[in-house]
């Protein structure tokens, strides 16, 4: 099953390290419960996208709505929060996909950097966290033209994140990511993009997740960069794992409406549709 082999210990972690708001409870060392949060109201890309002009803003900046925010970081394994009095990353990973949302509480540009801001109940109060603003973008719906040429898509590894490439494997072990890293170099890590193996194949509205915005790569083994897009390749059990294509490859898709059965539909248009209007953690 194409990456399926590749990626299914990436899946296992994932879905146990998956950070969200009840991994963070638990940072601190001592046993803590968690408080049961009552149901609440899940972010649309309207929400997204007023955090998003929001982290422009020197400083932090708070908003009133406490609501889910389903994840859309462009990576697997992403050590993707950090603490905002140290600035310290809290250790925990952040993959996108269905077990993996947050409450956003606020945004602002930070040590010169855009972040969102959440606000997680812990034993010792309220502890604030904050991830990079780039990793909450809602990604854009496509299907292929027809007659497209053949698109592939290759494994890779974000920045402060655990090794995107059969991360178990002899060859590269546990390694920690310092740069985004991409392998099309590698045989591997190489697949070919279709429907049945990275999108969503079942009732009306059929197609991909592609992200919003390039991101710059190594060539891994070498001195060249080269830009690429996050691919969000659906699992039945709404998790999403993330491959890469090539920036010149979007020519092959044409923008549509998408449905993933657990997360929610991304129209057209380009506005996120939850498949819950609230969700009770």
């Amino acid at each position: 099953m194409k990456k399926i082999k590749s990626i299914k210990k990436l899946l296992i972690v994932g879905v146990m390290l998956s950070v969200g708001s009840a991994a963070l409870v638990g940072l601190n060392s001592h046993p803590v419960a968690a408080k049961p949060l009552p149901p609440l109201p899940v972010a649309t890309t309207k929400d997204f996208n007023k955090l998003q002009k929001l982290s422009k803003k020197p400083g932090a900046h708070y908003i009133k709505a406490r609501k889910w925010y389903a994840s859309f970081v462009p990576g697997d394994n992403v050590e993707a929060y950090r603490y905002l009095k140290s600035h310290k990353r809290t250790g925990t990973k952040s993959d996108p996909g269905v077990d993996d949302w947050d409450i956003f509480v606020g945004a602002g540009t930070i040590a010169g950097k855009r972040y969102f801001i959440s606000n997680i109940e812990n034993r010792d109060g309220k502890t604030k966290y904050m991830i990079p603003a780039e990793y909450c973008h809602v990604p854009y719906g496509y299907k292929f033209k027809k007659g497209h040429a053949t698109v592939h898509d290759y494994l890779g590894s974000l920045a402060n994140a655990w090794n995107g490439y059969t991360e178990l494997d002899n060859e590269y072990g546990r390694a920690f990511t310092e740069e985004n890293v991409i392998y099309s170099n590698k045989e591997d890590a190489t697949f070919t993009v279709t429907l049945k193996e990275d999108g969503q194949t079942r009732g009306k509205y059929k197609g991909f997740w592609i992200g919003l915005t390039p991101i710059k790569f190594r060539v891994d083994g070498t001195d060249t960069y080269e830009n690429y897009y996050p691919l969000y390749n659906y699992v039945p059990n709404g998790e999403l794992v993330v491959s890469y294509i090539k920036t010149e490859d979007l020519n092959q898709f044409k923008r549509a409406t998408v449905k993933y059965d657990h997360m929610g539909t991304i129209t057209k248009s380009h506005k996120f549709k939850p498949a819950h209007k609230k969700l009770d953690m």
